[in-house]
């Protein structure tokens, strides 16, 4: 686990404006001065007294994203009913973000398992969750193994597998990578439209990252890349003199990256990609936290995509 300094964890439920429960991970900010708080309390500039993370893989009640174990997740939406799912419980709820996902996968246990073969772990056929539709299974119905610290009573759940999680604040725009710094995404007026004008791009000696291929494999560059392609995380190019520290911290390079299995894929054809980030229930030996996918619009919808929502706390006065 990679130590965050000064977030104190507590699980929690939380009822949104209309009623409606979420089991939540909350982390509590408790550092001494704005300098030193975690990046995932600095929204455009503000920092904040919480973050609430969803325990589990995010259901639909009537028409708001809830947190609860053992439903169906909500599946077969696109990324801005998502989005609208999440913002229908109430001002400062949000979809998730790259920023918050990070943290949750620097929290994660070594070896993580989840659903990721119809319904048990490639890793180990005995553990099981309870069967939903299709190979998934119902949320959070799988062992301490599937949940991110190991603890069914405070971690979160179905981090790996079940279904790819849709998070915020990270796209492929023409091949270009393009993200939210700090934790912007979360802002209730954050623009996550596909013309949004808040995102950034990594520039390294005047030019930007791109994810893709040029015809001879994906890779990570400053190369222009015109071709879709996928793979291994260990078969992928980082075709850099320099790594900056902000692909690490996005998990676009990881540090296990030459023996990695995990899946990574990009498409620089489309004019904009959305992120979805942990794989699905069938992504087997190519499940992990690392794996990430640049390669769907934003209106694409399949029955192995969901999401988590979240919530900011409140303004930190010093």
């Amino acid at each position: 686990m990679k130590e965050h300094k000064f977030v104190k964890e507590t699980p929690v439920v939380i009822y949104d404006k209309d009623g409606f429960p979420s089991m939540m991970l909350k982390l509590e900010n408790t550092a001494p001065s704005k300098e030193e708080a975690d990046p995932i309390f600095i929204v455009k500039g503000q920092e904040y007294d919480s973050v609430y993370l969803s325990r589990f893989v995010n259901s639909i009640m009537d028409g708001h994203a809830v947190s609860l174990p053992f439903m169906n997740p909500a599946v077969s939406l696109d990324m801005d009913e998502m989005i609208a799912a999440c913002k229908a419980k109430g001002e400062k709820w949000h979809l998730l973000t790259i920023r918050e996902w990070r943290y949750i996968i620097d929290r994660a246990i070594e070896g993580l398992h989840g659903n990721t073969s119809f319904g048990s772990s490639h890793k180990d056929a005995s553990e099981r969750g309870i069967k939903g539709n299709y190979g998934l299974t119902l949320t959070g119905s799988g062992p301490a193994s599937w949940f991110h610290n190991g603890d069914k009573e405070t971690g979160i759940a179905d981090v790996v597998g079940l279904v790819w999680k849709a998070v915020s604040g990270l796209r492929l725009k023409n091949g270009v990578l393009e993200y939210m710094k700090d934790n912007d995404a979360a802002a209730p007026d954050a623009d996550l439209s596909a013309d949004s004008k808040e995102f950034l791009q990594i520039m390294i000696d005047g030019l930007p990252v791109r994810i893709g291929s040029d015809g001879d494999g994906l890779k990570i560059t400053t190369d222009e890349v015109s071709e879709y392609d996928w793979g291994e995380r260990r078969n992928v190019e980082v075709d850099l003199v320099n790594v900056p520290e902000i692909l690490k911290d996005l998990g676009i390079v990881t540090d296990n990256m030459e023996e990695s299995r995990e899946w990574l894929a990009a498409d620089p054809e489309l004019e904009e990609c959305v992120c979805y980030v942990g794989a699905s229930f069938y992504y087997t030996s190519n499940s992990g936290p690392s794996a990430l996918a640049l390669l769907n619009v934003r209106s694409y919808v399949d029955t192995d995509i969901g999401f988590f929502s979240a919530l900011l706390g409140e303004p930190v006065i010093r």
